[in-house]
């Protein structure tokens, strides 16, 4: 007992270092579940080395990057393998959806298999008898590793995988009780899910801050002029902030309903292409008067990413729509709560002469972080500006002190008494001979 305990508190030790992803670097197995309204999905990786060698049948493994279909035989090996049972000694169905061979090059090749878990009628979905046997009925020092990764009414909606139990070769059956369903906690976990990743997305929030900073001012020749009014600075930021929320609105919604998709790496590069754009709009106009337009258009780009996050939670119509409205409502929540507390102190400066070198600074440090982040994103190579400008950005509390601070320097700067150096400097010098 001592032995199973150290080996079991070993595996968790293990997996605290290293995320289950689609391939896995311990030759160990993995079942995933994500939990629905009315079925649970599971989404099983087992090391090919080991279920070929507990099938009793040589396996050819993919090409490296690649994935190939997974042998009839050996799919029927890991499904006499697996049931699952209400408390009411019932069967679940069970239907394989996708059954490969996968091999990403960097780490031992996989069987992935996918499966629907349906309850028989009547029973609980959130409550039954996981069993399993794969591998571990052969192998004594394997390990399956039982994670829930999805359970949008049970409040879970995030990136990392929470283990729920391990089983071996003593020990093949697991109880699986999730608790009672609740569409509010599923609800108030998106919402908790947009506030994070737009909190800690510096590039979503550089972009709104570089749209920020030209907002008090007016545009006119070619450069940016004086404050335009307190009730016309509001006008624009509600209108900025309200054109961006409808632009990446519109792709997230598409994104996770109707599969409108990109790459990645480009989505990730014209994100840092928008911030630069914004950052050089700060400094010189370049679409004056047009900014909600520009926010909407570049919105589209941002909202394509965000997509990307709500669509891989392989959620049902129903939850997938309840989460986009929460993990909307939690971007806007942060991006207000932003424009709430640095509005006010862009629109004090600009009324004072410390703007135009204040604002020429700060557009030349996101027009900085953008060509970093665009390096970063095209080569796939970090780099120390990059992390340095993370870093930075992290610390937004202390920003939030020091914008604070400049803002009272220079409400003091135009305050102060002229000094007898100010009113020489201010005076005409004597003609020259």
């Amino acid at each position: 007992m001592t032995r199973r305990f150290l080996a079991i508190l070993a595996v968790v030790v293990a997996w605290a270092w290293f995320t289950p992803a689609q391939a896995h670097l311990t030759p160990n197995s993995e079942v995933a579940l994500d939990f629905g309204r009315e079925s649970a999905l599971a989404a099983i990786l087992i090391p090919l080395g080991e279920v070929s060698y507990a099938a009793g049948r040589p396996i050819t493994a993919p090409p490296p990057v690649g994935r190939s279909p997974a042998p009839p035989e050996l799919t029927r090996y890991v499904m006499d393998r697996i049931a699952a049972q209400a408390p009411d000694g019932r069967a679940w169905s069970i239907r394989v959806t996708d059954a490969a061979l996968f091999n990403d090059g960097a780490t031992p090749p996989d069987l992935a298999l996918k499966l629907e878990l349906r309850p028989p009628p009547g029973a609980p979905l959130r409550r039954f008898d996981l069993r399993y046997a794969a591998v571990i009925d052969s192998v004594s020092n394997h390990f399956v590793l039982v994670f829930v990764r999805n359970d949008y009414d049970g409040g879970q909606l995030s990136d990392r995988p929470r283990m729920i139990g391990g089983l071996q070769q003593g020990t093949r059956t697991l109880r699986v009780d999730r608790g009672p369903a609740s569409a509010w906690r599923g609800f108030l976990s998106a919402i908790g899910l947009g506030m994070h990743h737009i909190a800690e997305g510096h590039d979503h929030l550089l972009f709104l801050m570089a749209l920020l900073l030209p907002a008090p001012l007016l545009a006119a020749a070619g450069r940016w002029g004086g404050f335009r009014g307190w009730r016309a600075t509001a006008g624009q930021l509600t209108a900025v902030v309200s054109a961006f929320t409808v632009g990446h609105s519109l792709t997230l919604i598409g994104g996770a309903f109707f599969g409108w998709k990109l790459q990645a790496q480009p989505v990730e590069v014209l994100i840092a292409v928008s911030i630069l754009i914004s950052a050089v709009h700060a400094w010189r106009p370049l679409f004056a008067g047009r900014e909600p337009w520009v926010a909407a258009g570049f919105g589209l780009v941002h909202g394509l990413a965000f997509a990307t996050l709500i669509g891989r939670f392989g959620l049902e119509p129903l939850q997938k729509a309840q989460s986009i409205l929460g993990f909307n409502l939690g971007i806007e929540i942060v991006q207000l709560a932003v424009v709430a507390l640095v509005a006010p102190f862009l629109a004090v400066l600009a009324r004072t002469t410390s703007y135009p070198p204040m604002r020429n600074a700060v557009a030349a440090f996101c027009g900085t972080a953008a060509v970093a982040w665009i390096v970063e994103r095209v080569t796939g190579a970090d780099n120390p500006v990059g992390r340095a400008i993370d870093s930075g950005l992290a610390q937004a509390p202390w920003l939030l002190a020091a914008l604070a601070l400049a803002t009272l320097v220079a409400i003091w700067a135009d305050r102060r008494p002229p000094t007898l150096a100010d009113e020489r400097e201010s005076r005409p010098s004597a003609p020259q001979p």
